[in-house]
């Protein structure tokens, strides 16, 4: 149980890291700092693939299908402030 719970919080670091990797803000009228944070996570794990390579497994983000997905759900990107 302890392994699974180290491995979500990796994931979920790493791919945070990875979409934190541009230098835009995603905004959208009205929705809340949490909202933004679960889209944001929904998407990373949407658009994450896992490729293998020579030390094993490798994830990475499809920055095109986070986009996507980002912007389906009604936000808009833009410089970081």
């Amino acid at each position: 149980m302890l392994m699974r719970a180290v491995f979500v919080v990796s994931l979920v670091a790493g791919l945070a890291a990875c979409a934190s990797s541009t230098s835009d803000t995603w905004t959208k009228p009205g929705v809340t700092e949490q909202q933004r944070g679960r889209d944001t996570l929904d998407c990373l794990t949407e658009a994450k693939r896992v490729t293998s390579g020579p030390g094993g497994p490798v994830q990475q983000v499809d920055q095109d299908r986070y986009r996507r997905c980002m912007t389906e759900r009604g936000y808009t990107s833009g410089p970081a402030k």
